[in-house]
């Protein structure tokens, strides 16, 4: 076990990546995590020259290694190559960086979502903001880095920038207590178009306000997959108790598409009870899908800690509204002068949507 915790030395790792005659190897993977500035001086130069096929096999290398290994961090790789000339570069890097709290980030992250030429990476950038406006809620970066973030976002959200930018910039809101958001997630929610209804129910599972249950739990029964898939998620993240007979419903009924059953089982998990525990159970000693019974695993382990923290609900977080620091209060007070004149008291997504006209309208 010392062995393979023991660091790997870059100068292994860039010998290996200057050798385009051979498959970069995976187990020196590890030796892209928490990079010195020594390293990454050294690391630039390389990576311009290695071809884009090796450079995006290496990203998503390393993204799905990140998901596997919780001790390893590419946030140094990801901010040297962020601004890279190609924008699948562009997007992996951001994916990358989706645990970092490094508030520097966040005026990056701006300016791609505003700027890049690529959708996807406006997109992406967009989706990340939403990490830095739930840090900012919990108090855990400043309020001018988070009201900056959700400034930006707002006038995205409210632009004619195209639908998919602007359907992340909403959902990275949804952690927003500003009070402006609920409207924007209202009018989205009542949108004929399904994949606005759907990142409706997104924010609605991200904004820890009870005034959703009733709209969450009426999507449960939509015939749209990406609608029920959100509706579900939000149903666990919202905790509502009096969604557990829908919940219920989609992880006993084999022909659920595989994406809603798993997001039910977390959901359950999420709400908790006697009667989630058992039915967790039941479902882990009859199924025969590998990932089913890795999910139903995961799920009775979060269950057994959200039992375990008292009754403590960590979705009920309500962001203090009294700042102390007067420079504060005006950053506050600048967010809030984006009043009904700005576009939020009549928002019609619909109008904006001329790029989604081949969406179908949700069966009722």
């Amino acid at each position: 076990m010392e062995e393979a915790l023991e660091r790997i030395k870059f100068s292994e790792v860039a010998a290996a990546l200057k050798d385009t005659d051979h498959p970069f190897p995976p187990r020196l993977l590890r030796g892209f995590s928490d990079l010195f500035p020594r390293d990454i001086k050294e690391f630039i130069p390389i990576w311009q020259d290695t071809s884009i096929t090796r450079k995006i096999s290496l990203l998503e290398d390393l993204e799905e290694l990140t998901e596997k290994d919780t001790l390893v961090c590419f946030d140094e790789v990801a901010k040297a190559v962020i601004n890279d000339l190609d924008p699948r570069v562009r997007v992996l890097s951001i994916r990358l960086l989706w645990e970092s709290e490094d508030s520097k980030l966040v005026p990056i992250l701006i300016e791609l979502m505003l700027e890049d030429v690529d959708e996807g990476v406006r997109s992406t950038a967009a989706s990340l903001l939403g990490h830095f406006v739930y840090l900012g809620e919990l108090e855990e970066i400043s309020d001018t880095v988070k009201i900056s973030a959700v400034k930006n976002l707002l006038d995205v959200v409210l632009s004619e920038e195209v639908s998919q930018v602007r359907m992340r910039a909403l959902e990275s809101l949804g952690y927003s207590s500003h009070p402006k958001v609920p409207a924007l997630i209202k009018a989205a929610y009542d949108s004929k178009e399904n994949l606005w209804v759907a990142c409706a129910l997104c924010a609605m599972g991200r904004s820890a306000d009870d005034q959703w249950f009733e709209f969450v739990q009426e999507k449960l029964d939509s015939n749209d997959s990406d609608i029920k898939f959100e509706a579900a998620r939000a149903a666990g993240e919202l905790e509502i108790p009096t969604a557990l007979d829908h919940l219920f419903t989609m992880v006993e009924e084999e022909d659920f598409d595989s994406e809603i059953r798993l997001a039910a089982i977390w959901s359950l998990s999420q709400i908790g009870g006697r009667e989630v525990k058992d039915k967790l159970q039941e479902l882990l000693r009859d199924s025969d899908s590998e990932e089913e019974i890795e999910w139903l695993e995961k799920a009775l382990e979060n269950l057994e800690i959200s039992s375990s923290s008292d009754g403590l609900n960590f979705l009920n977080f309500k962001p203090q509204g009294n700042v102390d620091d007067e420079d504060e209060d005006d950053d506050l007070d600048d967010l809030d002068e984006l009043d009904e004149d700005d576009g939020f008291g009549d928002v019609d997504f619909d109008s904006l949507d001329e790029d989604d006209d081949d969406d179908d309208e949700e069966d009722d």
